[in-house]
């Protein structure tokens, strides 16, 4: 007898969607970088299911993911197609949908765990204990210096992809980091009290920008200091945060 039968049907969905949330290490704010769990959650609920048939779900997740990944970048969105996935995954189509719903969520979620990986390299960066303005501010000059070091190949590729989709979906998956920072900051009075979705926007929109015109000025590097600045001010409630300048 599977480990699906001792429960409830509903009681198994909500464990797993409960396993899969996204969640925060809360604690020092070094750590609420930490993101765990995956974006979304496997619904392949079979009454036979055993701990086994579920690790074999979860490495089909990720294999998934991988293949994808690797395809959506090559080839872009609209030229994979879910008949590619599966073959290169070795999977049928019924199996990818029983896991994801649609084309689009697959890119949301490969969007969403190579965000998440590039945040971890960024947590390596910051002081454990940082300030969420400080994080905020070291996070933004992390992301351009990857621009000019990597160019549009770095770890944050996807915010630069000509691809609409993938463009859209990175963006997506980065503006919930700076939500998630900017709300850590406005609840210990750092942040202006205003909506965090919105001022994420505000945030991704600058640093946008500033990728935009990097090859329209002479001095790149005095382009994303002042956007820096530009940040500094916008999210400030009482006292502007300090931030290293670029070099």
């Amino acid at each position: 007898m599977g480990c699906v039968s001792q429960l409830t049907r509903q009681a198994f969905t909500f464990f797993l969607l409960t396993l899969s949330k996204i969640a925060l290490t809360r604690g020092e704010f070094g750590d609420i970088l930490q993101y765990t769990g995956n974006h979304y959650c496997i619904l392949v609920l079979y009454d036979d299911m055993t701990p086994q048939t579920f690790e074999n779900t979860t490495e089909t997740v990720a294999n998934v993911i991988a293949c994808s990944s690797r395809l959506f970048r090559h080839y872009g969105y609209k030229k994979t197609s879910v008949a590619d996935i599966v073959a290169d995954v070795h999977i049928s189509k019924k199996t990818l949908y029983l896991i994801f719903p649609s084309k689009r969520e697959i890119l949301s979620e490969c969007a969403w765990r190579d965000t998440v990986d590039s945040i971890k390299a960024f947590g390596s960066t910051v002081k454990p204990g940082s300030r969420p303005d400080v994080v905020m501010l070291a996070l933004c000059r992390y992301i351009f210096t990857d621009r000019i070091r990597k160019g549009t190949d770095g770890a944050f590729w996807g915010l630069y992809s000509r691809d609409k989709e993938i463009r859209e979906a990175y963006r997506a998956s980065l503006k919930r980091v700076l939500g998630d920072i900017y709300s850590e900051g406005k609840t210990q009075g750092l942040f202006k009290p205003v909506d965090s979705p919105h001022a994420a926007d505000t945030i991704l929109a600058m640093l946008i920008a500033a990728h935009e015109r990097f090859h329209m000025v002479k001095q790149p590097m005095t382009l994303f200091n002042d956007t820096l600045g530009m940040i500094a001010d916008a999210v400030a409630f009482k006292q502007r945060p300090r931030f290293d300048s670029m070099h």
